[in-house]
């Protein structure tokens, strides 16, 4: 690990007070994980995120990403994935930075940068190495959070720093798509939006090609480059996704959770649900609010269908 790297992980241990630290910086939090956790499927929204230490391995579709201290991890699209931290321990816990990304500003920062890089990245998602000059500058963004009175002022200066550098390096083709100034990727964008929308709603993908200007073929292959996934594929995780955390959060059963996402066979939606999330849905939400409750049980009463 090169000294940049070492000084930024040193500055944010010191901050980390939970798995989650929400810091009085916009959209910049901490994560501090003390051991490796199993395979949590969770929706990334356009972000950044830098691991300082420990690794995560994440599962995009088909394909495995590992990434470790010193490599920044970013996406420019809603992204379906499965993520576990590998190495961790109450010793030396994973801590990781993650800034999620205004793309208001990526624009403003995109017209600015002389020497724009080719279109030619179709995936979503990028892994980097991270520079000394970009390390340093999330030092200081970080240091920042001892100094309250001055984050309105400098915090959106140094965050312009670290996108124009990021747009100036190897992750700069992926960042500059949250624009949208490439036609290509505005369509799969463009795509993948009416999809978060309109989840529970069957569609053909023909028909979707076709509203986005793009022939069934293209726009097939297209998609799956972008998030490793099918049309088809991405809907159904969305809908999965959200069917976890409407029956965690809101009250109502497993059978009017699945239907509400667009699924008509329950049996279905009952083995898809196991499949990506490792158990029938009552008994999954009833171990994550024990999780929740320190291990308490809870009371989950659902058809035996579903247990």
């Amino acid at each position: 690990m090169n000294n940049s790297i070492e000084k930024l992980r040193s500055l944010v241990e010191k901050r980390a007070k939970s798995v989650l630290t929400q810091t009085h910086i916009p959209r910049l939090d901490i994560l501090r994980v003390c051991e490796p956790t199993e395979l949590f499927p969770e929706i990334y929204q356009p972000l950044i995120s830098l691991i300082l230490q420990g690794s995560k391995r994440i599962v995009i579709g088909d394909q495995v990403v590992n990434y470790q201290a010193g490599q920044s991890f970013v996406t420019s699209v809603e992204l379906p994935v499965i993520g576990e931290v590998v190495e961790s321990s109450p010793t030396t816990p994973y801590l990781a930075l993650r800034l999620s990304l205004d793309r208001a500003l990526v624009t403003e920062m995109l017209c600015k940068v002389d020497n724009p890089l080719s279109m030619s990245e179709t995936r979503g998602f990028c892994i980097d190495r991270v520079s000394d000059d970009l390390a340093d500058a999330w030092y200081r963004m970080v240091r920042l959070t001892d100094h309250p009175e001055d984050i309105a002022l400098i915090a959106p200066l140094i965050e312009r720093e670290i996108l124009y550098r990021m747009l100036r390096g190897p992750q700069g083709a992926v960042l500059r798509q949250i624009a949208g100034i490439d036609d290509r990727f505005f369509q799969i964008r463009s795509a993948i939006t009416w999809i978060r929308k309109n989840y529970a709603t069957a569609f053909r993908v023909e028909e979707l090609a076709a509203t986005v200007n793009m022939s069934p073929s293209a726009f097939h292959r297209r998609f799956k480059a972008t998030v490793r996934l099918s049309p088809l594929q991405y809907q159904k995780q969305i809908r999965l996704y959200e069917a976890r955390r409407m029956l965690f959060t809101e009250p109502g059963g497993v059978t009017a959770v699945a239907l509400s996402v667009g699924y008509e066979s329950l049996s279905q939606f009952s083995r898809e649900y196991s499949r990506l999330f490792g158990a029938p849905p009552a008994r999954d939400i009833r171990t994550l609010r024990q999780d929740a409750l320190g291990g308490q049980p809870t009371e989950f009463n659902e058809p035996a269908t579903f247990n």
